[in-house]
C-alpha cells in the first residue's frame, strides 16, 4: 500500500465506522522485486468504535532463487493503529506452518510514519533450539539499522534446524550452549556489521578423536565494514575455559586462556590479514600477517609469524607431549623459553628460525639437559640458503649415561641434517668424538643416516652401573668406523673394538633391521681374545677361575633383542701359559650346564676331593650352536660318554664332562639365570 491508499483507508475508518464493519483485500499474487506472495488475503474488522483487528493470510512466500519458501503464514494484529501519519501495530502474532526448520511462531510490534518515511519493528521468536531470538530494526530513507539477540540456544537442536543446509560429517558429535548478538547499519548497502558468538559447555569430537573440545567456553567477535569491492574486518577469538585438542596440539584454556585477534580485508576470494596477534599467558605471544585464498580449496597462500615468547613448561604440554607420549620423552619436566620467526607458503611451513634460552629438562628415566641454549634454522627447500644451527648445554645424560658440557653445530633443511664441525660429546670420564653425522630423507622410507666417530676410552664400571650389568673393569675405546642407515636397515661398515677384562672384544658385521620398529632384528659377529677369566668369574659370581679365555659368537641373530641363532665358542686360548685354577664352586656351576652335575657334585663331596677348594685344569671350553630354539652342545674335545667342558691337570685333578648333546635354549637360560640369582647376582 502507498501513502495515498493508507490515507483513504484511514478516512473510511473514521467517517463510516458505523456503516462498514469489515474491509477485505485479496490477491492471487503480489510481486515485490524477486519475492512473490501467493494467495494473499488481508482483512480489517471494525468490531466497535474503539476496537479493530487486522489479519493477513498468505499461502506461500517465494523469496527468490536459492532461498527457501515459506507456507501458510497467518498474521493477526489486535488494535492496529491507522491514524495518518502513523500506521502500525503494538501487538501482533505471526505463525508460519511450514519452514525448512519446522513451524515457527513470532510476536511482532512496529509502526511506520508516512510524514517522515520512518519505520521500526520488533520480532521475538520465543522457541528456537531451546532458546529465544529477538530482532529489532529501524529504517529511514537515508539510514537503516538492525539488531538481534539469541540466547540459550542448544547446539544439538541447532544441528537439527540446520540439517537442510549443513550437517556434521558422519561420526562427529557436538553439544553445548550458544548465544549470539548481531547488529548492522548502513544506507543503500551495508556499511557496518558486528557479530558476537558465545559458546559454553561445548563438547566436540570427530570420528578419529583427533579434534576434541571438552567443556569449552569460547567467544568470537567479528566486525565488518563495507568498502569498495569488499570488506574490512576485525575479528577476535577467545578460548576461556575447558580444553581443546587439534591433532598433536592440546590447549588448556583453564591454565592458559587463549586470545587471537586479526585485522585485515576481504576482497573477492582473497583475505589479507595485515595484523595477527595471539596471546596465552605463560605459553605464547606472537604477531604476524597472512594472506588466504578462499574458494573450493581454501589455502594459506602466504604467512609470517614472529614468536615473541614460547614459554616452558606450557609449550611442552601443549605442543609436544602428545607427539612424544609413546616415547621415553613423554613425561619431561621442562623450563625455559624460545622465540623466533616462522614463514608459511601454500599451506606448508617454509622456514623457521628459533632461539632457545635458559632451557632445562629432565624425567625419572635419568634423562636430563641443563642450561641449554641455541639457535635452530630450517628451510623446506632442499637448496635453500640457511644459517648454521647450534645447541650447547652444561651437562646432560640419558639411560644412565651422563657427561659434561657440549656443543653441537649443524645445518638442517628439508628432511636432512648434517654436522658442520666435529662434535665432542663427554660420557663419564671419556667421550665420543663424532666426525660425521648426516641424515637425509628423515621420516621417509628412504631415510639414510651416516655416522663416523672415535671413542675416547670410557671406564666400564660406570657404564655397567648405567645399564644394570654386573660391574667389571676395563675401558671401552677405539673407532666406530662408519654407520649407515638406509630405509629401515642400519649397517656398521667396520669393526667396533672395546678393551674389557684385560683383553679385547671386537664386533663386526653389525646390522640392525627395523631399529625403531616393533620387531627389531640384529645380526653380528663378536670375537673376544685373551679375556682374564679371574675378572670374568669375579664379575658374574660363578666361583673363581684363573687363566685366559677366547670367545667367538658368530652368526649372532637377535629378534626383538632375544637370541634366535648363533654359533658360540668359549675356550682356553692355544698356548696359554697363565695359571689355570678352578674353584669347587665354579666346578659345580659349569657341570650343571653340560648335564653332568650329579656325578661332579658327588665327587666333590666324597673322597680326597672334598678336602680341596680349587683344582688345576689343562683347558676348558664349551660350544653352543643355537637354531630353532635348541642348542647343539660340545666342549673342548671328545670325552668318554660325552665331551670335556673342563679337562683337568695335575693334583688335585677334576674333569667336567658334559653328556647332553641337545639342550632347550630357554631351559638353559633359565638354569643359568637361576644359578646366578642363587649366588646373589640379580638377573632380570
Amino acid at each position: 500500500m502507498n501513502r495515498g491508499l493508507l490515507a483513504v483507508l484511514a478516512g473510511l475508518t473514521a467517517a463510516q465506522a458505523q456503516a462498514v464493519d469489515t474491509l477485505r483485500f485479496e490477491a492471487r499474487e503480489v510481486v515485490a522485486g524477486e519475492t512473490r506472495l501467493e494467495n494473499v488475503s488481508a482483512r480489517l474488522r471494525l468490531t466497535s468504535a474503539s476496537t479493530t483487528e487486522a489479519t493477513v493470510d498468505i499461502a506461500r512466500v517465494r523469496p527468490g532463487e536459492g532461498l527457501p519458501s515459506l507456507e501458510q503464514l497467518h498474521l493477526v494484529c489486535h488494535k492496529p493503529v491507522i491514524a495518518d501519519p502513523r500506521f502500525g501495530c503494538d501487538a501482533a502474532t505471526l505463525s508460519v506452518a511450514r519452514t525448512p526448520i519446522g513451524p515457527l511462531s513470532f510476536t511482532l510490534s512496529g509502526d511506520f510514519r508516512t510524514d517522515v518515511s520512518i519505520g521500526q519493528g520488533r520480532a521475538t521468536l520465543a522457541k528456537l533450539a531451546g532458546g529465544r531470538l529477538e530482532v529489532e530494526g529501524r529504517a529511514s530513507p537515508q539510514r537503516w539499522q538492525l539488531r538481534g539477540d539469541a540466547r540459550d540456544l542448544q547446539v544439538a537442536e541447532l544441528r537439527s534446524l540446520l540439517a537442510p543446509w549443513y550437517s556434521l560429517p558422519e561420526g562427529w558429535t557436538l553439544a553445548g550452549r550458544a548465544g549470539a548478538k548481531f547488529s548492522a547499519r548502513g544506507g543503500a548497502t551495508p556499511v557496518h556489521a558486528e557479530v558476537t558468538l558465545a559458546l559454553a559447555n561445548l563438547n566436540l569430537s570427530n570420528e578419529a578423536s583427533t579434534l576434541i573440545a571438552e567443556e569449552t567456553a569460547a567467544t568470537l567477535e567479528l566486525a565488518l565494514d563495507a568498502r569498495e569491492g569488499g570488506y574490512d574486518l576485525d575479528a577476535t577469538a577467545r578460548g576461556e575455559r575447558g580444553q581443546a585438542l587439534a591433532g598433536p596440539v592440546l590447549l588448556d584454556f583453564n591454565s592458559n586462556p587463549f586470545t587471537l585477534r586479526t585485522r585485515g580485508s576481504w576482497r573477492g576470494d582473497t583475505v589479507d590479514l595485515a595484523q595477527i596477534e595471539a596471546t596465552a599467558p605463560q605459553l605464547l605471544a606472537l604477531h604476524g600477517n597472512a594472506t588466504l585464498t578462499l574458494g573450493a580449496t581454501p589455502e594459506l597462500a602466504l604467512g609470517r609469524l614472529v614468536i615473541e615468547a614460547l614459554e616452558f613448561p606450557a609449550a611442552y604440554t601443549s605442543l609436544m607431549q602428545i607427539t612424544l607420549a609413546a616415547t621415553d620423552f613423554g613425561d619431561l619436566v621442562t623450563a625455559g623459553r624460545a622465540s623466533g620467526t616462522a614463514r608459511f607458503a601454500h599451506n606448508a611451513l617454509e622456514r623457521i628460525d628459533l632461539q632457545l634460552e635458559h632451557f632445562s629438562t629432565y624425567n625419572e628415566r635419568e634423562f636430563f639437559m641443563k642450561d641449554v641454549a641455541g639457535e635452530l634454522h630450517w628451510a623446506a627447500a632442499t637448496n635453500a640458503d640457511v644459517s648454521p644451527s647450534w645447541l650447547s648445554w652444561s651437562s646432560g645424560g640419558a639411560y644412565g649415561l651422563s657427561g659434561g658440557a657440549s656443543r653441537v653445530a649443524f645445518v638442517t633443511r628439508a628432511a636432512s641434517f648434517a654436522l658442520i664441525e666435529p662434535w665432542h660429546m663427554p660420557i663419564f670420564d671419556g667421550a665420543i668424538d663424532i666426525r660425521t653425522l648426516a641424515v637425509s630423507g628423515a621420516g621417509t622410507p628412504d631415510m639414510n643416516v651416516r655416522f663416523d666417530a672415535d671413542i675416547e676410552p670410557i671406564s666400564m664400571p660406570p657404564i655397567c652401573k648405567a645399564f644394570g650389568w654386573p660391574e667389571f673393569s676395563g675401558r671401552i675405546g677405539g673407532r666406530i668406523p662408519g654407520v649407515e642407515l638406509r630405509g629401515n636397515e642400519l649397517t656398521v661398515k667396520g669393526d667396533i673394538e672395546a678393551s674389557v677384562f684385560e683383553g679385547t672384544l671386537v664386533t663386526s658385521g653389525l646390522r640392525l633391521i627395523d631399529p625403531l620398529g616393533k620387531w627389531p632384528r640384529l645380526f653380528a659377529n663378536v670375537r673376544g681374545r685373551s679375556l682374564n677369566l679371574e675378572l670374568v668369574t669375579r664379575t658374574f659370581a660363578v666361583g673363581s677361575i684363573t687363566g685366559r679365555l677366547d670367545v667367538d659368537i658368530l652368526g649372532l641373530e637377535l629378534f626383538d633383542w632375544s637370541p634366535v641363532a648363533f654359533d658360540a665358542r668359549l675356550e682356553t686360548p692355544k698356548g696359554d701359559r697363565s695359571r689355570h685354577r678352578i674353584s669347587a664352586r665354579a666346578v659345580r656351576e659349569l657341570s650343571n650346564v653340560g648335564g653332568g652335575g650329579g656325578g661332579v657334585a658327588q665327587a666333590l663331596q666324597s673322597g680326597v676331593l672334598q678336602f680341596f677348594d680349587e683344582y688345576g685344569y689343562d683347558k676348558l671350553g664349551i660350544r653352543c650352536r643355537l637354531a630353532n630354539d635348541v642348542c647343539l652342545m660340545s666342549g673342548v674335545e671328545p670325552a668318554p660318554g660325552g665331551y670335556y667342558i673342563v679337562k683337568g691337570r695335575g693334583l688335585p685333578r677334576i674333569d667336567i664332562i658334559g653328556n647332553q648333546g641337545r639342550v632347550n635354549w630357554r631351559q638353559l637360560v633359565a638354569q643359568i639365570v637361576s644359578g646366578l640369582n642363587a649366588q646373589g647376582v640379580v638377573v632380570d
